[in-house]
């Protein structure tokens, strides 16, 4: 239940300044210090490097200086007017650099302001062939997979934590891809018995003693749940507890919307061969394996079909039914609900006894409503070819290139890409989800700033003062709902850089304990990874919900709201460049992570967050009058976005599905600007500009803004995005929200009826 910002076995202060200071610990330039004790040699030699530095300074300078953009201020608070002057020091300028790097200086920032500072950046950065969009994003994580590639690549020292030691193997693993040609499809037939036999691969194959409950509880085991989902999650009206929750599945292509585009669409028809492709290489005959994916393909389809679609999922108390198994078996009488949830359940690395009393979250009524319909009239061998197709779909990634080719001819009509990434990417990245935690540990003793967590404090701090004073000036909440909001936003708890525990050596290694790894087995070991990781959620159901977990990894470049712990999370990965540094000017550090900040506090408060009190529980804490009002607001953000078309694609945004992450970039925005000008009016003057820049300090707060989003997507990644995204395309979370922002057209003089300033503007918080 949890809101990200930007993503099968798992599962958003000021900067520092560094000031000299005389003290007994500060090297003093003074007759017998430093200078006199050193040769002439070495004095030459120091002076050598000195000039060297100044004049790669100056050249820099110069460059910008030189490129800079053309000043768009006509306000009294130019940039030349700053009384501190302007900041020379090398972050600065690779500060400025990168800015005057990204911009269009022949786009004028009121027509289009994210080509105004992106263009440049997105001519220059090409998109990879096996991506299938690119941007700043991509860049920072990029950096953070070298930095756990250089991790993991170093030989295992005895001293090496137990846990990070399983990482290291794991991921040797996974580069051994001449063992994997060797083993070639048998490790992937000699598991396939342990769920049971693929009908379109076995000749023998009878529907005798067919049991959709049995089959179902073996796939259970392995994570996958292909026809009916269950998990262990916090309970949203009482979360400090566990309850067991029943869903309509995912399913095989990205998202149900890809089905609703029809039976004979492109990318569906695409999905199908695949299977048959597949089949034929597992050893199918050609033509069965056609008619049976083509079968198999339909049952899906019609699973897509009775699924609720995302738009009307978003009100958790609709989603959230209440009853026992008991009331399970009454109201859907086709299948053994007992049975089932008992056989995932009473597996000896679970070992928890279930009754017809136990109660459980129906999470999708209208889809079991018509489920057993669909079952009723679709063969058992189909039923079972999907079923057991999920998991080989899964498990082709780890077998030969034969069948990772397969996916690449796949992906090239799902996501654009034509080629695959660097196996070392593939398998840093699948060795970072799985012992993410150990291998974070390493990440944040190596990349991490301590004095990033008190910097990242204070600016919440600032940012949530910003929230609240957004709260006392708005003219929809009566005051019952105004204080509550208010003590809401008071309790927001936070995570910073990574979870404490983690440098404890203990937990950690009991953390993964049941976790075993071979280097020559990367098939099995990925199998056992999943078999942890799904018992490792079943047995939190008799545990109380642990609130001081943490759900990423301290490498992850993301953030997010928790609404049932109404808590933000900002992990170690997306504390850096460009969103933030101790030694970036503050408009530059508001601009990029005290947005993000922002972003995360205002989803405690949007269409779905708003649902959840203080505590974390779902309940209407809102007056009725309060939630018609905000409903109205919402509205015109659903319909701004909508009316959106993405370029590459010729399609409108969903305005729906992206409310959420709209009235988050919105609302994050003006408190984060908010705070900075506090910050600013506490300090009592204007920052020091940056070199070659003629931009005031508001003016690249809101260039660094749009520069976190600059990005290059591919079609086939455009149309995903619309599908099945709850966040905008980059270009229009950058347009839409400055679009709104009054701060903003004021800051860059912008006309009234521009584009960039038109006269009707959403405003939710």
């Amino acid at each position: 239940m949890a809101s990200k910002y930007s993503a099968e076995n798992g599962g958003s202060v000021t900067g520092s300044k560094n000031i000299l200071v005389a003290s007994p610990e500060t090297i003093r330039f003074e007759e017998g210090g430093w200078c006199s004790r050193r040769s002439t040699l070495e004095k030459w030699l120091m002076c050598i490097i000195f000039l060297a530095c100044a004049a790669i300074t100056g050249l820099v300078i110069a460059f910008v200086l030189n490129t800079k953009p053309q000043s768009t201020s006509t306000s009294p608070s130019s940039a030349s007017s700053a009384s501190d002057g302007v900041c020379l020091t090398p972050d600065c300028i690779r500060v400025a650099t990168r800015i005057v790097d990204a911009i269009d200086s022949t786009i004028k920032p009121c027509d289009d302001f994210y080509t105004y500072a992106c263009g440049n950046w997105k001519r220059k950065h090409v998109i990879p062939e096996d991506k299938s969009s690119y941007g700043s994003f991509t860049l920072v994580s990029e950096d953070v997979q070298i930095i756990l590639k250089n991790l993991l690549e170093t030989p295992i020292d005895p001293s090496d934590l137990e846990s990070l030691q399983k990482a290291k193997i794991l991921y040797a693993s996974c580069l051994n891809e001449t063992r994997l040609e060797e083993y070639g499809i048998q490790p992937l037939l000699d598991f396939l018995p342990r769920v049971g036999a693929w009908p379109v691969i076995s000749s023998n194959w009878s529907d005798n003693g067919y049991s959709l409950e049995d089959l179902l509880i073996k796939l259970a085991k392995y994570n996958n749940f292909p026809v009916i989902d269950m998990g262990v999650y916090a309970d949203q009206k009482k979360s400090d507890e566990n309850i067991l929750y029943l869903d309509q599945p995912g399913f095989g292509m990205p998202g149900q919307k890809y089905y609703l585009k029809g039976r004979n669409d492109t990318m569906v028809k695409a999905y199908e061969d695949l299977a048959t492709k597949v089949a034929v290489l597992l050893g199918a005959n050609e033509t069965t394996a056609k008619q049976d994916m083509m079968d198999m393909v339909d049952f899906e389809w019609k699973l897509a079909n009775i699924s609720v679609p995302s738009e009307q999922r978003r009100d958790s108390e609709k989603l959230y039914n209440k009853m026992t198994i008991a009331d399970f078996m009454n109201n859907y009488t086709d299948f053994n609900w007992l049975s089932y949830i008992q056989g995932i359940m009473s597996a000896p690395t679970i070992d928890i006894n279930i009754t017809l009393d136990e109660p459980v979250i129906n999470y999708s009524p209208p889809y079991f409503d018509k489920l057993f319909a669909v079952l009723a009239e679709t063969s058992p061998r189909t039923v079972t070819n999907y079923v057991i197709w999920r998991i080989v779909k899964n498990r082709i990634t780890s077998i030969t290139k034969q069948f990772r080719d397969l996916l690449l001819q796949y992906g090239k009509v799902l996501s654009g890409t034509s080629s695959v990434p660097a196996r070392w990417k593939t398998c840093v990245s699948y060795a970072g989800r799985s012992l993410g935690k150990a291998v974070g540990r390493g990440f944040i003793k190596q990349a991490f700033d301590e004095e990033a967590k008190a910097d990242m404090l204070m600016m919440i701090s600032n940012l949530q003062k910003s929230f609240n004073n957004l709260l006392q000036t708005n003219d929809w909440m009566d005051e019952i709902t105004r204080t509550s909001a208010k003590e809401k936003s008071d309790v927001i708890g936070n995570k910073i850089g990574y979870e404490e525990r983690i440098l404890n050596d203990t937990y950690l290694n009991n953390l993964y304990e049941n976790y075993t790894y071979k280097e020559e087995e990367y098939f099995w070991n990925i199998v056992g990874n999943i078999q942890e990781s799904s018992a490792y959620n079943k047995r939190q159901l008799r545990l109380p919900v642990d609130k001081t977990k943490w759900h990423i990894s301290p490498s992850t470049v993301n953030a997010y709201y928790s609404g049932t712990n109404n808590e933000i999370v900002f992990p170690a990965g997306i504390l850096q460049p460009p969103f933030y540094h101790k030694n970036f000017p503050q408009s530059i550090n508001y601009g990029g992570i005290g947005v993000v900040i922002g972003h995360e506090i205002t989803h405690g408060f949007d269409d779905q967050g708003r649902q959840y009190d203080k505590s974390g529980n779902l309940r209407q804490w809102w007056t009725d009058d309060v939630i018609t009002k905000f409903k109205s607001k919402a509205q015109c953000v659903i319909d701004q976005y909508g009316g959106f078309t993405v370029p590459e694609a010729g399609i409108q945004i969903n305005g729906i599905n992206t409310q959420g992450e709209n009235i988050a970039d919105n609302g994050g925005l003006k408190q984060s600007f908010q705070a900075y000008r506090n910050w600013v009016k506490q300090r009592g003057k204007e920052e020091m500009v940056l070199p070659g820049l003629d931009f005031t300090p508001n003016q690249l707060f809101f260039i660094n803004f749009a520069q976190i989003w600059c990005s290059n997507m591919r079609k086939e990644s455009a149309i995903n995005r619309v599908l099945t995204g709850v966040h905008s395309p980059n270009r229009f979370r950058v347009i839409g929200t400055l679009r709104n922002s009054a701060e903003f057209a004021e800051a860059f003089s912008c006309p009234a009826s521009s584009f960039m300033n038109p006269d009707k503007k959403c405003k939710v918080w």
